[in-house]
Parts: structure tokens; C-alpha cells; sequence
């Protein structure tokens, strides 16, 4: 590769290692805040990030809940999938990309970035249910406002999965001929 090239890879494995980074730490946090969150409730105020579930947890602690178990492994998956993009990183190789290895990596990415999107799903119309029935859910969409995108990133990578299944087919037909 070129300079300009080595310096844009390394810059994006820098760019995902804060991300990862962030998402774990966001995980963390998330999962302390709601530990706390259940010996000390005046905690429910200002959860994370200024997120106030406290009259949901006053409405029903079960449903207080169920909430922030959909933020929290919304958050976690994000960390994983983040985690498996570091791992491509330190697998793939540019002279030789279409490996079982790699593919197997870019499958786990997209399925896991669909499962983003679907448990994003279900969060969605739950605390929608929740809002008609005039819970108050505070600005629980924002950990999930993204599930479009990671939707259609799994589309995405899914076919980026399938070609690199095919270019591996094709790898080995040719090195079978050589």
C-alpha cells in the first residue's frame, strides 16, 4: 500500500478503537447507573447522559426495567460489533483479503449490526406501547435512534459476506488448477 493509504487504515483502526472504547464505557456506565439505580432511586433522575426515567420507575419498576435492559443491550451488541471490526482489522490482509477467516468475521458483523437494528425494533414500538399507555419513558429513543442504519449496514455487509464466500470458491478452484 501507499503512504497516503497505510496512513487512511491506520486513522480508521484509530477511529474504531475509540469507538469501541466509547461503547464500552458507555456499557459500563449504563449498567453501574442502573445497579445504583436500584438501591439509591433518586439516581433514576439523571441516569446517563441526563436520561430521566424516575416517574417510570415510580409507575412500575418492572417496566424500569425491561427499558434499560433494551438501552443496555442495544449498547452492548454496539461494543460487540465494534470489537469484531478490530478483530477484521488485525485479520485481513490486502494482498490477500478472501479468507474463511475474514468472511467469517464480515457474517458475525453483519448478523450482529441486524440484531441491532431488530432488538432496536422491538424497543421502539415497546416504549411507543408504553407512551399510549402514558408511562413516562423520558428520551429513551435516542439509544436507539439508529437502527435504520445499522439495518441497512447488516444488508450491506451481508452481501459483502456472500462475495467474499464466492471469492474464496473461486481462490481455491484456482489454486486447485495451478
Amino acid at each position: 500500500m501507499s503512504k497516503t493509504n497505510d496512513f487512511i487504515w491506520n486513522a480508521i483502526q484509530v477511529v474504531c478503537w475509540l469507538i469501541f472504547a466509547g461503547l464500552c464505557v458507555q456499557s459500563g456506565a449504563l449498567i453501574f447507573n442502573y445497579i445504583y439505580s436500584l438501591f439509591k432511586p433518586i439516581a433514576t433522575h439523571n441516569l446517563h447522559l441526563g436520561l430521566d426515567l424516575s416517574e417510570l420507575y415510580k409507575q412500575s419498576q418492572w417496566l424500569y426495567t425491561c427499558v434499560f435492559s433494551l438501552i443496555v443491550t442495544i449498547s452492548i451488541i454496539k461494543s460487540i460489533v465494534f470489537f469484531y471490526v478490530l478483530r477484521l482489522f488485525k485479520v485481513i490482509k490486502v494482498t490477500q483479503p478472501f479468507t474463511t477467516e475474514v468472511s467469517a468475521l464480515i457474517s458475525k458483523i453483519s448478523y450482529h449490526a441486524f440484531s441491532i437494528g431488530v432488538v432496536a425494533y422491538v424497543a421502539d414500538r415497546f416504549v411507543n406501547n408504553l407512551m399510549h399507555k402514558n408511562y413516562n419513558v423520558g428520551d429513551v429513543g435516542r439509544y436507539w435512534d439508529d437502527m435504520g442504519a445499522y439495518l441497512m449496514m447488516s444488508a450491506i455487509l451481508f452481501v459483502i459476506a456472500l462475495i467474499f464466500k464466492k471469492g474464496i470458491e473461486l481462490q481455491n478452484e484456482s489454486d486447485l488448477t495451478v
